[in-house]
């Protein structure tokens, strides 16, 4: 077993915050085991793309364990991620587990396969996520373990109301593991976001045009769009052991569009 801590990061996308997450955990002297999928959000992710940061993370001074293309929709998919974990490291310390898929629909004009595709990415990959990982927590008296869900969990938005539901749903999955689990030492957390200066925002949005970004911007109290970088600085604050006294909370960050 190695005397570094492990974590876990699922779903690598380049306009999240995985990637930075991941640099700022390998600076901070943890180990990962890294999902990378072939195919991002937007566009397929090139093999030698998710080498190229691999080898980067290891020049960083991590020891780094990818596992392609694990379904994280199941549970032999998440179980696959801490099996290589185990196998690799002999422990695991803090999981990121970043989920999810938007459907832009009326709610009166979903279909019953749209419906199910939410409840797949947004729900099911959350419950099977967290069945994966916390039992070697448990094991071990301690663990760290922040799904990404969204801000829109608790403030729907328009033509998003599966979305907003399923990710709501994730929310109370996240509380009612960290209820259960908090006597094993295990914190369990979530965090949304919205109003982000990511890919999968901009693409949605439309807010590469520069006046559609300027109306978005003026939806937030702070009038600007949040960073990937942000977002990773406050999930790695939660995951490598700085802060160990939080757990069953929703972090929003939103530019105080949220209140």
């Amino acid at each position: 077993m190695t005397s570094r801590p492990v974590a876990l990061i699922t779903k690598r996308n380049p306009g999240y915050f995985g990637i930075p997450l991941a640099r700022l955990l390998a600076r901070s002297g943890h180990d990962l085991v890294l999902h990378t999928p072939s195919q991002g959000a937007n566009h397929p992710i090139p093999a030698s793309e998710n080498a190229g940061l691999v080898a980067e993370l290891e020049q960083l001074g991590a020891a780094v364990e990818p596992v392609p293309d694990a379904d994280i929709n199941t549970l032999e998919g998440n179980q696959r991620l801490v099996d290589a974990a185990m196998k690799r490291f002999g422990r695991l310390d803090a999981a990121c587990l970043i989920t999810g898929r938007m459907l832009f629909r009326d709610f009166l004009e979903t279909s019953k396969a749209n419906w199910e595709d939410e409840k797949r990415d947004n729900i099911d990959s959350v419950f099977y996520g967290l069945q994966a990982v916390l039992p070697p927590m448990i094991s071990a008296g301690t663990g760290r373990v922040l799904v990404s869900t969204s801000s829109i969990a608790t403030r729907p938005e328009h033509r998003l109301s599966l979305y907003a539901a399923t990710k709501a749903c994730a929310n109370a999955l996240v509380r009612s593991a960290a209820f259960e689990y908090s006597k094993h030492g295990v914190a369990v957390n979530a965090i949304g976001t919205n109003f982000m200066d990511a890919t999968g925002f901009k693409t949605a949005f439309g807010a590469d045009e520069p006046d559609r970004r300027a109306e978005l911007e003026a939806q937030v109290p702070l009038r600007k769009l949040g960073t990937v970088e942000e977002v990773a600085e406050f999930a790695a604050v939660l995951l490598d052991g700085r802060c160990h006294f939080q757990t069953g909370q929703f972090f929003n960050l939103s530019g105080g569009w949220s209140h």
